[in-house]
């Protein structure tokens, strides 16, 4: 897949620094940006689902608590 982005003459300048200092090409450094950005995304979505599930029933385990559930201390 080509994907075409406007960009300035700074904005392109800015990217390709980045990508020499970095040692890669302008285009994986995009690429990696925005597959990187995506799976944020997709994180914060599974905390916040968690904290809501969290905030209906606020239960905590110690380590040592669960340490005796799974049966690996006594």
């Amino acid at each position: 897949m080509n994907l075409s982005l406007d960009l300035t003459e700074e904005e392109i300048a800015m990217l390709e620094r980045y990508a020499v200092k970095n040692n890669i090409s302008t285009a994986e450094f995009v690429k990696n940006t925005i597959l990187e950005r995506i799976k944020d995304e997709r994180d914060m979505e599974v905390y916040e689902t968690a904290m809501k599930t969290y905030s209906r029933n606020p239960r905590g385990y110690t380590h040592s608590s669960v340490m005796r559930e799974l049966g690996l201390v006594k």
